[in-house]
């Protein structure tokens, strides 16, 4: 097995939150013709050079950096699925059984906070041309951007299911005022209002304090894996499950299970990453309510084919065995 760093242009920068990126970087793990990759987030603190180092050790410790542990599971899937005649999604199946939905929900496009009002009304109306579900970046620090952000997004796409991502970018005083004002709006969800660091307690408060007639609420960088999900679940609608949180697409299955003993919602998310990253992920998207599954659309340089959108934004999986990926030519 060899293993490797791979530099991701942005098409352009993507702001967030927790800061802005031009460029990303992802691990790529590879045995002979089969290849995983797993994203660098910066706010998850992980060093990439030092995670290859790991790596490349005559001897793997027991404990992984999350990057590297989900990069050589998704790896290990794949050379099993190759070998059965599997695709990822199958391991899913096993476990979740056949989906309740005869087509997984529709594909959503996500928007980074803008910073020109006017190019940001333009782009929402192209992409809702096709996308019928858009996800909007808030947490800017300024709660008038974040209202306006929704104001012209609903005007410029008034049919479209708006998910508004706020990355704990409100402060827990400000969360439930910002969640009433926004139902003007008539999001689909609201996700992450508060910050992580906060724990159970500040979302029980912080439930008390939104009017019943909310949107549904969802916990993100909250809920990092299936034994976060019980004590978040009297307070919240929903989750976000991401492979890379959890560390593995099985623990990622472990999530919707969770998920749905607790009654709540799932959301299927993915961070900046090549159609290798995304294309693993989606195998579990009949499985869930939401997905947002577009981290390959912001790179330049992404050098595999994986899963598509129709022209009514409806996911498209590839037919090929395993992540069923593939290099581009």
């Amino acid at each position: 097995m060899t293993s490797a760093l791979k530099t991701l242009t942005l098409i352009e920068p993507f702001r967030i939150a927790h800061g802005t990126s031009a460029t990303r970087q992802v691990l790529r793990v590879i045995e002979n013709s089969h290849t995983a990759e797993a994203p660098f987030v910066p706010y998850y603190g992980e060093d990439p050079e030092q995670t290859l180092a790991v790596l490349n050790q005559p001897v793997l410790p027991a404990t992984l950096p999350r990057t590297a542990m989900l990069a050589m599971n998704l790896l290990r899937h794949d050379i099993v699925g190759h070998a059965t005649g599997q695709k990822l999604g199958d391991a899913a199946r096993a476990r979740l059984g056949a989906p309740a939905k005869t087509a997984p929900p529709p594909g959503c496009r996500s928007f980074s906070i803008p910073t020109d009002l006017d190019v940001f009304e333009a782009k929402v109306r192209g992409v809702a041309s096709q996308f019928r579900v858009l996800k909007l970046k808030l947490g800017s620090g300024d709660l008038g951007l974040d209202i306006a952000t929704v104001s012209v997004a609903r005007n410029a796409a008034p049919e479209a299911h708006l998910i508004l991502d706020v990355n704990g970018g409100w402060d827990p005083v400000q969360a439930p005022h910002m969640i009433e004002k926004l139902g003007y709006y008539s999001p689909a969800l609201i996700e992450q209002p508060i910050h992580h660091r906060h724990g159970p307690e500040v979302w029980e408060e912080l439930r008390a304090n939104v009017p019943g007639s909310a949107p549904p609420i969802f916990a993100d960088e909250s809920v990092q894996t299936a034994e976060d999900i019980p004590a978040l679940a009297p307070f919240v609608d929903g989750v976000n499950i991401k492979l890379l949180k959890c560390g593995s697409f099985d623990a990622a299955i472990a999530m919707v299970a969770t998920a749905r003993q607790h009654n709540l919602q799932t959301l299927l998310g993915c961070m900046i990453e090549t159609s290798l990253g995304t294309t693993a992920a989606a195998h579990l998207a009949p499985w869930v309510d939401w997905i947002d599954l577009d981290g390959h659309f912001y790179v330049a340089n992404d050098d595999f084919s994986g899963i598509t959108y129709d022209a009514e934004g409806a996911l498209v999986m590839p037919e090929g065995l395993g992540i069923g990926a593939t290099p581009r030519a």
